[in-house]
């Protein structure tokens, strides 16, 4: 893959970041060797005395992927990448209209166009020359490192580290020491560089219009579409360690590029989106680290060369927790995996929270990569974790648990509640619609369904509430309400839903209280499109298993973990407590199992 790179870049931002970029700080940390911009010489990282930035790309981007003669892929660059200046980005059309002829063409007068190829050989697009200076535009081709050279010098970048020249490819007991040393890097960099070729400029007159919602342009919109959902950068295990352990980061693209930072570790405003909420210097987000919810919430739907990278890049997340784990490519991945999770779930139990990551046509909203290792059910591998971040509150019905060799959770409690649940449709585990004729429709089939069971017909405000649960948990979860449960003797109104990945009409609440905290900002006089956080918003989950018939281990008992419990929060008033203990009896009630049990789940 060859990447272009247009030096006249337009900033996404629609506040000027350039001196904070020139203002950010690098930590105490330095790492074994970095590369001076200004002769493109590896040089002992001490000699960074003001500091570095670390570089985040994939490997495909720096020229021919081949295959060698052992099996193993590799990248060899011969030249292809192009730096262009001289232009004006004001005109474009047909951009990635996968034209097939690969051409390099212009024209002498001062609407000539040239085709210049990006990303791979079917993808192109327009660029104008600049009409005003009728200047031509000059097209470079180089090599990876020196379009990575002009991008540093283009952006003030002193010392850069970047793995391929930084770490002795050749030595794997050397690349195996500096792998673990990737949080330390990262975390201590300036800021980080992320190289996302997939990002640019749809049309100049996107950058016109503010939304006043998200204090976005259509420009800055588009930009983060291309990212989440066509670049490659988005799906690699290794970028998001790299992301994760970064309080700041300059995403470049084609011609475009936009700064952020974390609003955990610094006063200076940022935009309002997934890397300054919950991404960026996770380990040091207010209230404490991130956790294992979030993180997994990217990392099960991300790809990697090797599956031990997936595992290996995890670990580094959270440094304290794995600072023991070897790195051993030889060990099987079942062993790796199993360490992983084990370890994990031993301390957190944020794990447990995650739901459906199905569409209402029962295709996944997002592809799992994790899903082929036959983990636990307790892996959440068959949902989709929660991105926010989440700790475990309980205080009164405490529980112990750990995990055995077989990769068992044992969860032992004195109380614990059965919930008799009902589908939000009448297909199984099939989530809501917000379309308001597909509401009408769902809303039939409830009236109908309770009808033949000899309920009274709801009234609008029961439809209204259940159907206000839904969309709450959607926007909190980003996954679908698929179930409720409405306690016995009690109306709708005081249903509650559920996210569920498997189908049931009976599961069990665990007394297991999981609490997610959603930053609440507001915005920066005189700088609207900027905000600072102001404090956090709780909502309140619990976790549900079901019975699993297991015919390999006889008349043993077994449960599956298969999504939460929705309980709200004191934000919308569907709680009157931030109290764990009132919360607990609030929901349990009269309806708890009160009898010591241990629930093992696979």
């Amino acid at each position: 893959m060859y990447i272009t790179y247009c030096r006249n870049q337009r900033s996404l931002d629609l506040a000027d970041t350039t001196q904070y970029r020139r203002d950010a700080t690098a930590g105490e940390y330095r790492p074994t060797y970095l590369i001076r911009v200004s002769d493109w010489e590896k040089v002992p990282g001490e000699q960074a005395e003001t500091g570095y930035c670390a570089l985040s790309y994939v490997w495909e981007q720096s020229g021919d992927v081949v295959q060698k003669e052992n099996g193993e892929f590799d990248c060899i660059d011969n030249g292809r990448h192009c730096i262009v200046q001289g232009y004006d980005m004001g005109h474009k059309k047909g951009i990635f209209t996968k034209l097939k002829e690969r051409l390099l063409r212009s024209k002498k007068n001062k609407d000539s166009v040239i085709m210049i190829p990006i990303g791979d050989e079917e993808n192109k697009y327009d660029v104008q020359f600049l009409p005003s200076t009728r200047s031509k535009a000059i097209l470079k081709h180089v090599t990876y490192k020196e379009l990575l050279q002009q991008i540093c010098k283009d952006f003030e970048i002193e010392y850069l580290w970047y793995d391929k020249i930084c770490i002795d490819q050749s030595d794997n007991k050397n690349k195996l020491r500096e792998i673990k040393q990737m949080y330390n890097i990262y975390s201590n960099a300036c800021y980080t560089v992320a190289i996302v070729p997939e990002v640019h400029i749809h049309d100049p007159k996107h950058f016109d219009t503010i939304h006043t919602i998200n204090n976005n342009t259509d420009a800055s919109t588009k930009a983060w579409i291309d990212m989440k959902q066509k670049s490659l950068w988005w799906k690699r295990s290794w970028t998001l360690e790299e992301t994760m352990s970064s309080k700041r980061i300059l995403v470049i693209g084609t011609d475009t590029h936009f700064w952020q930072h974390s609003f955990h570790t610094c006063d200076i405003p940022t935009a309002f989106d997934s890397f300054s909420k919950w991404m960026l210097d996770f380990a040091n987000q207010q209230q404490g680290r991130g956790s294992v919810s979030q993180a997994l919430s990217q990392a099960h739907f991300r790809m990697s060369s090797k599956e031990h990278d997936k595992i290996f890049s995890l670990a580094n997340i959270f440094p304290d927790l794995f600072k023991n784990m070897e790195i051993n490519y030889k060990i099987d991945i079942k062993t790796t995996l199993n360490q992983f999770y084990r370890t994990i779930a031993t301390h957190d139990l944020s794990i447990l929270c995650f739901g459906s990551n199905l569409f209402s046509n029962g295709e996944e909203i997002r592809v799992n990569t994790m899903k082929n290792h036959n983990l636990p059910s307790w892996t959440g591998v068959s949902g989709r974790h929660l991105f926010k971040r989440v700790t475990t509150t309980t205080t009164w019905l405490q529980h112990q648990h750990s995990i055995c060799n077989d990769m068992l959770l044992h969860i032992s409690t004195k109380y614990y509640k059965t919930l008799s649940v009902v589908p939000y449709d009448c297909r199984c585990f099939s989530p809501l619609s917000h379309d308001k004729d597909q509401w009408d429709q769902h809303i039939y089939k409830f009236e109908k369904r309770w009808k033949a069971n000899g309920l009274s017909i709801i009234t609008d405000e029961e439809d209204t509430a259940l159907m206000d649960w839904a969309i709450k948990m959607e926007s909190i979860l980003a996954c679908y309400a698929t179930h409720y449960y409405q306690p016995q003797y009690a109306s709708v109104m005081h249903a509650r839903p559920l996210s569920l990945t498997e189908d049931c009409d009976q599961c069990i609440a665990l007394p297991i209280l999981l609490k997610s905290y959603n930053l609440l900002v507001e915005e920066v006089e005189k700088l609207p499109s900027l905000c600072r956080p102001v404090r956090y918003k709780h909502d309140y989950f619990l976790p549900v298993i079901k019975k699993y018939v297991d015919t390999a281990n006889g008349t043993k008992k077994r449960y599956k973990a298969i999504g939460i419990y929705f309980l709200g929060s004191t934000f919308h008033e569907d709680l009157i407590s931030d109290d764990p203990d009132e919360i607990l009896n609030s929901i349990f009630g009269d309806e708890v199992h009160r009898e010591a049990k241990e629930f093992i789940i696979q």
